[in-house]
């Protein structure tokens, strides 16, 4: 006996889950981790038959735990299956970080054997799971698919060859420096876009739901004003996957509503019940707008309480983006009252997920010694991280150059901390953000650069003098009297300064 076949003998239907995952792990392991989430929810409702299935997953696995119908050794492979599933889903949600999908598969098939042993387990005499060999994965079945597709012109072999050609395409997309403006691929990743979309395409014009999305939304984001008719056409698409009820193409057409769109004319109300429609089905990005729009007033009235359940459930389900709005939530007064930790806690799991805005924010909490056992050794590296991330490097690098001047022993962390507090003056010219940072700035470097003099002063006495030159900037303002204070603002006479 092997896997697939035990598999089958312990539910037909969690069987055929499995049997599709192990089978397109090799051409499309983001696909199979998708399949295993799904292979979750229905353990999940095996164990416990009288459950809302119309519950979320992490509320499935949450109603398990508390009633004490499972341990920890059926939750843990459960959880696996949650995370890495909502990963390869919703990658959008999860980029703050890369995702290797054939190292997750290799870790969610044998969570899945798990929880198939147990469910033996609890219909078998001796509650002991049969022997079984595990199938090795191969390329055969792409073969198959390939012969599926072409001769046999079948519509979910089609939709699967797009699969294949898309994650090879998104993964070549992440190492490629230059693309096409138009849709974000390369030279690379070109061949292998067109052919997912050619696939994609025979499938959707037989009305298959899964081709009928990705086709449509390839089109609907394409940028550039020649494309007008384009993004219509995708739009179309999607819409007709949405009326079919995928919860991708519902929260696409709502993001249509709410932004407007080719097709669509601004509609928040429409797009409030799109953004419903998808949350109801642990749709990040929905959960996430709806959760805005709760908090804005937007197509409704102003509701924190909702705000806080919807960020609530993408918290729960492992979503870094909800996890730092329930502490942005907590920080206005509209959770946690009273309980700053359970706030921090979310907060936490969220920088582990590299949200910038998390890094920073806790590197910040950890430097006012609100964390225990963390220290400025571990804000630093927050800082660091954040220092490379675009939109929170101009703060990190402000904040990281504050923290190594405390450090007037170390040179190498002066010299840092000068050139943060050089890279984000530039970087405030250049881009105009954050500017209310440059006074802190221009305060902050001549203490520097008195620092670095004293520590060079200090362990080479005779280089104190050439280091204090190097450092100098020429005055060339008024004229300052010898005995004057030195306009640099080092406070020192203009004599012994930078009088040249």
């Amino acid at each position: 006996m092997n896997d697939i076949e035990f598999a089958h003998g312990v539910s037909p239907n969690l069987g055929d889950l499995y049997e599709r995952a192990a089978k397109y792990g090799v051409s499309a392991p983001g696909y199979a981790l998708t399949l295993l989430r799904s292979f979750a929810e229905t353990v999940c409702e095996t164990l416990d038959p009288n459950m809302d299935r119309g519950k979320k997953l992490e509320r499935k696995i949450a109603r398990m735990r508390d009633t004490g119908l499972v341990d920890h050794t059926v939750l843990a492979p459960l959880r696996i299956l949650q995370k890495h599933g909502n990963i390869a889903a919703h990658p959008k949600a999860f980029s703050f970080t890369t995702h290797d999908y054939a190292q997750m598969l290799k870790e969610a098939l044998p969570a899945a054997l798990k929880l198939l042993e147990h469910l033996y387990g609890l219909n078998s005499v001796d509650g002991e799971a049969p022997r079984y060999t595990v199938t090795l994965p191969t390329r055969d079945n792409l073969q198959l698919i390939s012969y599926q597709a072409v001769f046999e012109e079948d519509a979910d072999a089609r939709h699967m060859l797009g699969i294949y050609f898309k994650e090879k395409a998104d993964g070549l997309r992440a190492t490629e420096s230059m693309f096409r403006a138009d849709d974000g691929y390369g030279f690379d990743s070109r061949k292998f876009i067109d052919q997912a979309n050619h696939w994609f395409k025979l499938a959707a014009h037989d009305w298959h739901v899964e081709a009928l999305y990705e086709y449509g939304v390839y089109l609907a984001r394409l940028q550039g004003e020649d494309f007008h008719d384009q993004r219509k056409e995708g739009e179309r698409y999607v819409w007709q996957a949405s009326e079919k009820g995928h919860v991708d193409a519902s929260a696409f057409i709502g993001d249509c509503y709410f932004w407007g769109s080719a097709l669509y004319e601004q509609d928040l109300d429409a797009a409030r019940g799109l953004y419903q429609q998808a949350a109801s089905q642990s749709h990040p990005e929905a959960i996430a707008q709806l959760g805005a729009m709760h908090e804005q007033g937007l197509g409704g009235p102003v509701d924190f309480d909702a705000a806080f359940q919807c960020s609530l459930q993408a918290a729960e389900a492992g979503f870094p983006r909800a996890q730092f709005h329930l502490y942005s939530l907590h920080n206005q007064g509209h959770a946690f009252p009273d309980d700053s930790p359970k706030a921090i806690a979310w907060l936490a799991e969220a920088a582990d997920q590299k949200h910038p805005e998390a890094m920073l924010e806790l590197a910040g909490l950890i430097m006012q010694k609100i964390i225990p056992g963390r220290t400025s050794i571990d804000a630093r590296a927050l800082y660091e991280q954040c220092g490379h991330i675009q939109e929170t490097q101009i703060r990190a690098w402000y904040r990281l150059a504050h923290l190594l001047a405390k450090q007037t022993n170390d040179l190498d962390a002066l010299q840092r901390a000068l050139s943060c507090l050089t890279n984000c003056q530039d970087a405030i010219v250049s881009t105009s953000q954050h500017r209310d940072l440059l006074p802190g700035c221009d305060r902050l470097t001549p203490l520097l650069w008195e620092q670095i003099n004293v520590t060079i002063n200090r362990a080479h006495p005779q280089l104190a003098r050439a280091a204090a030159i190097v450092s100098r900037r020429p005055y060339t303002g008024t004229p300052v009297g010898r005995n004057e204070p030195c306009p640099c603002g080092l406070n020192k006479k203009y004599k012994h300064c930078c009088l040249q």
